[in-house]
């Protein structure tokens, strides 16, 4: 489990690619006291740690995960956002993320203060406005919600401290609805579902 509280901006070194999955290789300055086994947030994908070596943190990536994130877009070079999974006592200063991706979305428009993004058909239903969403593995707030095209406000502060920042119109960005929201709008869904059966 995740915050979308964003603790560093690390960069890509390697990439091994295998048959059905992929090695990466990411340097990190600040979140090197670690061990193989732990659990990190990278753009949003919940990875488990292999090895480290120096500030080499390396992880393995599954088919499964390839296809469901922009993680098999990778390069050597690009910017990835990382995360340590929450231990108890720390502070949750967004909201919970699980770093199961559920979509891939694309960035349409930047200005000043606000990032367009267009969302996935399926992540949807649980675009709301003023709910939470994790874009890259970052916690913010929808502000205003279109059809499948939502904005978010940026302030400094994220653009400087996250991989949104590099990102420019047309990227493509890993999603993950919140997960209260999403449990509440599929309950409300099957709800209406079996209404409409027992008719």
């Amino acid at each position: 489990m995740f915050s979308g509280i964003i603790q560093e901006v690390a960069r890509v070194d390697l990439i091994h690619h295998l048959r059905d999955s992929m090695e990466i290789g990411v340097f990190a300055r600040k979140l090197i006291d670690v061990v193989p086994g732990s659990s990190f947030s990278v753009d949003g994908i919940c990875l488990t740690l292999v090895k480290r070596q120096y500030e080499l943190l390396f992880f393995d990536v599954t088919e499964e995960t390839m296809a469901w994130t922009t993680i098999k877009d990778y390069t050597v070079g690009t910017m990835v956002n990382l995360e340590r999974s929450v231990r108890l006592g720390d502070e949750i200063g967004g909201h919970f993320v699980s770093g199961h991706v559920c979509g891939i979305g694309t960035i349409i428009a930047i200005e000043k203060s606000y990032m367009f993004f267009k969302a996935p058909a399926n992540l949807v239903p649980y675009i709301l406005e003023k709910g939470f969403i994790a874009i890259d593995g970052i916690s913010l707030t929808i502000a205003r919600v279109k059809g499948d095209i939502f904005s978010v406000s940026l302030i400094p502060e994220t653009r400087a401290r996250t991989s949104l920042g590099y990102k420019q119109v047309g990227a493509h960005v890993n999603m993950e609805p919140d997960m209260m929201t999403k449990m509440q709008v599929d309950t409300i869904m099957r709800f209406h579902a079996e209404k409409e059966i027992s008719k």
